[in-house]
């Protein structure tokens, strides 16, 4: 159940909108798979991670941020490293807001630990502000993005 307070974004933009993201083409929502999912996924370990991204990648409904791009990239084996960047460069590529991200993972860091729940990554902080900005769910393996959900807009895919 998620804690109500109000999501404020810290560049000084007043009370958080959505701004609705849906693939027009086809009509469908997209998601954005963190670097979690991308690893279930290209192990191949059949978790409901992987499944639904393959699910996703073949719907055409998968945006890749700026740091997933660079996590996914960084830990590619030396032998799929071309693969593994043409399938990440063949999904939506969505850059990071210059400022508002960056500030509003800040603040989205900063709530929880207020609130004593330890984010072990900021860099899960800010894939959390893009997301909650493009309004549009993350897939996930990993338990900060659930302890984010619980206390922001946040949205996530789960099985």
């Amino acid at each position: 159940m998620k804690n109500s307070w109000t999501w404020k974004a810290s560049a000084g933009t007043g009370i958080w909108t959505p701004c609705g993201r849906t693939d027009s083409a086809a009509g469908t929502k997209v998601l954005i798979a963190d670097t979690s999912a991308w690893v279930e996924f290209l192990r191949g370990t059949g978790s409901f991670p992987a499944h639904r991204l393959r699910q996703a990648i073949s719907a055409g409904q998968v945006i890749v941020i700026d740091p997933i791009l660079m996590e996914v990239m960084a830990g590619a084996r030396r032998d799929a490293v071309a693969r593994t960047q043409r399938l990440l460069e063949a999904q939506h590529l969505e850059a990071l807001s210059a400022k508002l991200d960056w500030l509003d993972a800040a603040s989205i860091y900063r709530e929880l630990r207020w609130r004593g729940v330890v984010v072990r990554s900021q860099i899960d902080a800010l894939i959390a502000a893009a997301a909650i900005r493009l309004d549009v769910p993350i897939l996930h393996h990993d338990r900060d993005f659930g302890h984010i959900a619980r206390y922001t807009p946040l949205r996530t895919v789960v099985s």
